[in-house]
């Protein structure tokens, strides 16, 4: 069966976004087991505790990340930006989510070899805490690629704007930035 002429053709979708939100969430929680951890003491059973869920979930948050790198380059790939600000915008939320996966690859490997600690030691502490500031950076970033570069967007997504009809066509199948203003009486 063919598509009629009045059906959109289907549109590419970026496969790196539903990843995002799983290692972010790793690597704050992780941070939060951990203040909580130190915050304990040696004092309590569920200060340890704590400190070995913080490095299952690092360990797992590490694991999805690397898929979530995979998928994003994939991306990369299938939606060209020519825009010089796009342009910056993804070459700083690479680096800083590179700089994330590097700290946590290495908070893991210092958890490794001090993981009979009765609490988070301070020095793995602030790995985790930079690590989870970090990403929350990086996951600003890439959302002001989505929500106001457009960028992988599909173009009828924002169809019903008005910007959208008043500026020209974007290029690549990408969608216009859309601009809320503000209205005054």
């Amino acid at each position: 069966m063919t598509a009629s002429r009045s059906e959109p053709a289907r549109q590419l979708r970026p496969m790196h976004p539903p990843f995002t939100h799983f290692p972010i969430a790793a690597y704050v929680l992780a941070a939060a087991f951990d203040i909580i951890s130190l915050a304990g003491g040696s004092g309590h059973k569920w200060s340890a505790q704590l400190w070995h869920a913080g490095t299952f979930v690092l360990v797992a948050g590490l694991g999805v990340c690397l898929l979530t790198m995979l998928t994003g380059f994939w991306d990369l790939i299938r939606f060209p930006e020519h825009r010089q600000e796009t342009i910056k915008a993804i070459a700083v939320h690479v680096c800083v989510q590179a700089a994330v996966f590097m700290i946590g690859a290495g908070d893991v490997a210092w958890r490794l070899t001090e993981r009979n600690q009765p609490s988070t030691p301070p020095g793995i502490l602030v790995l985790t805490v930079a690590a989870a500031v970090l990403v929350c950076v990086g996951g600003h970033v890439g959302g002001t690629l989505v929500f106001k570069y457009g960028t992988g967007v599909a173009r009828s997504a924002l169809a019903g704007t008005a910007e959208l009809a008043a500026g020209p066509a974007p290029s690549h199948g990408h969608a216009a930035p859309a601009r809320h203003r503000s209205q005054s009486s």
